[in-house]
């Protein structure tokens, strides 16, 4: 194969760039950051392709290389293969699957789309295994590559053996060995085998597991039953015990009892006072609609007002405004006078309403525990009362004293809050009336000032506002009409309207009662166990006739013993039944388990006899290979060490490369063979590039001759030696096409002079 021509539309750097290779040994010269390397790349791309662009450019050529200007990256190559002309055309998108390629058939004129990576169907050769034979960069071998050295291995050994490459050793170990890798795998966990091995090791344990578990349910489920046992019969004791200190217990509750049933006829006294005719019940919520409808009114009554102010003003503005005599400056400073007085009265009264507002906000300390006391130590001496009437009524005194203080504590509060609460009104009626005043005086003030400087427009303008006035307040008639009947519906005839603020306060009073009785209800229900008023009547009449056991409290203790008890073993048996019920959902058939340990136990059998034989196979297929890899390992090294003796001028006599293309020389005047580390640069260079012809000349002897593309391989070396290997190269390009990319002058001039042809870009 020989590369005929190229053409960059757009690569990385380079655009419209088309370069012609006619003489087999072509030297492309140019400066650094003159697009070499990028035209070098282009030739491996255009026949692989590369991954999908990543972040890190080293990595990405596709994104390294994609035009500075956005424009599309695209290119062709026109080649000889086997006296046939073929072009090669690649647009390039974000990855190979979005690539269009292209093989143009120039001798027929036909045209085919062909897969991303053609380079291995026209060069026979992978990307990396390209990589590491006929594109030759500047320093040594490649990184190492396993899959690409194994490629290259295949190809060499099967060539020094048959003169073919389709038949592969190395594939056939490698079906072997992934045969046996799926069943055992190196780590001794992922093989098929491997896992079988594991799994019967875990059965036998879930199996001990299993039957360890059914031993502990039977024995747990025999436990269980003989604590219901036991429980069944300390509940009957207990439930006698219980009757006898519920008998006791109502007994003591009968006062309380008493109090409810009688809280529960006042109760329904006074809600039946606050049900009204309609049958509505006269509540918290209806006493807020009451108030709600009263603020409504009274909103709309003041807004009603303000509007007749303002028509009062407007009027007597226009009375001045139309008449001025009435207006002269001397009345114009005595209002201002008058007014400042009033401004200065008015700050007084605002303060003193700021500084009653806040002492009216200020929390006082609850004593509801005064309350609360009281109400236990009520409760207290009434029980002690069956015992020491006494100690018990004293008690009970101490209570209803804490109770009283309570509510003269409350009383005194709600008092001075009321004082407080009148004084803010009568405050805030005072500073309306004199806001009223003083918006009267500014506005004849303003009068007396407009009738100075009157004008027919302003008149005009103060007339129909008092017009929009008288239109605003019929609206407000009627809306204080609507929420007036509203209050009338819902009061209906049980009450007069017109007094309504004395019957609202009885109102909330009756209601406030009502509340106060639901509570003690509350607290008595709460104490004697939340029963009916009719269980109550029932326990009452019970225990008039019952008499009090002397050893009451040696029964409560015995049954507070049992109860503890019960609850225990219930608990002992719940514990029980939980681990059962868990054990139970966890845990797997042991019969079941041994039937799969069977299973497992015939089918890890037959993997073992099969891996043994994949074992024997691959030891006697090693052997043999080893037998082949020394036929072609002697033959790649006496192909590399008949060009290295070439480039380096007969200096080395032999050259020895291993599987992974590690190299050791024999100089030829010296014993003993060295690893090429131990050389110079410029010597390693040249060891290097005669493995890589080596190389690609095993691979010339089936693909047919392959194109040679250098990157600078002569950069290390010196002057001599450049001369020397260009000498090898330009007969070495009789067989192999020779495309070298050098930023150096001398090694161009060289080249030229020796025959090659330069190209030189910029």
């Amino acid at each position: 194969m020989k590369i005929k021509s190229l053409y960059i539309s757009a690569f990385g750097g380079v655009k419209d760039l088309k370069l012609d290779f006619e003489n087999d040994f072509t030297i492309i010269f140019g400066e650094n950051e003159q697009g070499k390397t990028t035209v070098m790349n282009f030739i491996k791309m255009m026949f692989y392709g590369s991954e999908r662009a990543k972040g890190d450019l080293a990595k990405s050529p596709r994104k390294k290389y994609t035009p500075w200007d956005n424009s599309q990256m695209s290119g062709s190559i026109d080649f000889e293969k086997d006296g046939k002309s073929f072009r090669l055309e690649r647009i390039f998108g974000e990855s190979n699957s979005t690539d269009k390629v292209t093989l143009i058939d120039k001798d027929l004129g036909t045209r085919e789309t062909v897969s991303a990576d053609i380079g291995a169907k026209i060069l026979g050769l992978s990307a990396p295994a390209f990589e590491r034979s006929i594109f030759i960069g500047q320093f040594g071998f490649p990184e190492s590559n396993a899959a690409a050295e194994g490629e290259i291995n295949s190809k060499l050994s099967n060539i020094a053996l048959t003169g073919s490459e389709d038949i592969s050793f190395d594939e056939v170990y490698a079906r072997l060995e992934k045969a046996k890798l799926q069943l055992s795998s190196k780590s001794g966990k992922t093989g098929a085998y491997d896992k079988n091995l594991i799994a019967l090791k875990s059965l036998n344990e879930q199996l001990e597991k299993a039957e360890g578990d059914a031993e502990k349910i039977a024995v747990g489920r025999q436990k269980a039953a003989e604590i219901v046992k036991e429980i069944e019969a300390l509940q009957q004791k207990a439930d006698a015990l219980k009757q006898k200190i519920d008998k006791e217990q109502d007994f003591k509750n009968a006062n309380k009892l008493r109090e409810l049933l009688a809280l529960k006829e006042e109760l329904e006294k006074i809600t039946a006072e606050l049900t009204l005719e309609n049958g509505s019940k006269i509540d918290e919520m209806f006493l807020k609609k009451i108030d709600f409808c009263l603020s409504k009114i009274g909103g709309v009554k003041a807004k009603i007002e303000a509007k007749e102010n303002e028509n009062k003003i407007i009027k007597q503005g226009l009375d001045l405004a139309l008449d001025p005599q009435k207006a002269s400056p001397e009345k114009s400073a005595e209002l201002s006078g008058k007014i400042k007085a009033l401004e200065e009265k008015q700050a007084a009264l605002k303060t003193e309403y700021n500084n009653t507002e806040n002492e009216l906000n200020q929390k006082a300390a609850p004593n509801f525990i005064l309350l609360i006391l009281g109400i236990i130590l009520g409760l207290g001496g009434a029980a002690l009362c069956s015992y020491k009437t006494y100690i018990g009524v004293v008690v009970a005194l101490i209570g209803i004293i804490l109770c009283v203080v309570f509510l003269v504590i409350t009383s005194s509060k709600n008092a001075k809050k009321k004082a407080l609460e009148g004084r803010l009104l009568n405050l805030k009626l005072e500073l309306n009336e004199l806001m009223t005043v003083l918006t009267l005086e500014k506005s004849n003030l303003n009068a007396i000032t407009t009738a100075l400087n009157s004008n027919a427009a302003m008149i005009e303008n103060q007339q129909n506002h008092l017009k929009e006035n008288d239109a605003k307040i019929e609206e407000l008639l009627k809306e204080k009409t609507e929420y007036e009947t509203e209050l009338s519906t819902l009061l209906g005839n049980t009450f007069n309207t017109t007094d309504i603020d004395s019957t609202l306060e009885a109102l909330r009073q009756k209601a406030g009662e009502q509340k106060e009785i639901k509570q003690k209800i509350n607290y008595i229900l709460k104490d004697v166990g939340n029963i009916s008023y009719e269980e109550a009547a029932q326990k009452i009449k019970e225990a008039e006739s019952f008499e009090i056991s002397d050893d009451f409290d040696a029964i409560k203790q015995e049954f507070s013993n049992i109860s503890d008890e019960i609850l225990n073993r219930k608990t002992t048996a719940t514990e029980i039944l939980t681990e059962i019920k868990a054990m139970t959902k966890v845990m797997e058939n042991p019969e079941a388990i041994k039937s799969q340990i069977a299973d497992l136990t015939a089918k890890s059998q037959s993997q073992k006899e099969y891996l043994d034989a994949l074992n024997l196979a691959m030891t006697t297929l090693s052997n043999s290979f080893a037998e082949v890899r020394r036929n072609y390992g002697s033959a790649l090294d006496n192909k590399t060490a008949e060009i290295f003796k070439g480039i380096t001028g007969g200096k080395y006599k032999a050259v020895n490369v291993s599987k992974s293309f590690d190299i050791a020389v024999e100089k030829a005047d010296t014993f003993g063979s060295f690893e090429v580390g131990y050389l110079s640069s410029g010597t390693v260079d040249q060891a290097y590039l005669s493995l890589r012809l080596a190389v690609s000349e095993f691979m010339a002897d089936t693909n047919g001759s392959l194109p040679i593309l250098l990157d600078d391989s002569l950069t290390q070396f010196d002057d001599k030696r450049q001369k020397t290997a260009l000498e090898f190269l330009k007969d070495y390009s009789n067989k192999n096409q020779i495309i070298m990319f050098t930023c150096h002058k001398a090694i161009s001039d060289t080249a030229e002079a020796l025959g090659g042809k330069k190209i030189s870009i910029s």
